[in-house]
């Protein structure tokens, strides 16, 4: 039988899958043992546990003025390690599936480059 952890966790990455699956040159990898999507070389969402909940987590770059902004939710937090380059966390469970949709596409834009914005359809 799954925990409570790893079934929220398949079912994020499940949710992720098909979100990414409509950005161009999206890929699925593993980061430092964290699930994770890229453009080229480029990161733009990672999948963690929230120690505290029991939860998954999702990190997405959305550059520094972005992340300021969100900070004043308190749904999100400053990424570790990574936060000052613009990368905030929220819990998994805190998000609409169409906030999550909007925050992937937002941080997937920050790194795709102009050829393959070019290809997402409008």
């Amino acid at each position: 039988m799954k925990s409570t952890t790893s079934r929220l966790v398949h079912a994020l990455i499940t949710n992720l899958q098909r979100v990414c699956a409509k950005l161009p040159g999206s890929e699925e990898y593993v980061m430092v043992h964290h699930p994770a999507f890229r453009v080229g070389k480029k990161p733009f969402v990672i999948v963690g546990m929230e120690e505290a909940s029991k939860g998954a987590t999702v990190s997405v770059n959305l550059g520094r003025e972005a992340q300021v902004a969100l900070l004043d939710d308190e749904r999100f937090s400053r990424t570790p390690y990574i936060g000052q380059h613009g990368w905030v966390t929220v819990a998994s469970e805190r998000l609409s599936e169409g906030e999550l949709e909007s925050l992937v596409l937002d941080s997937w834009r920050r790194v795709a480059g102009k050829k393959r914005l070019a290809q997402l359809a409008p």
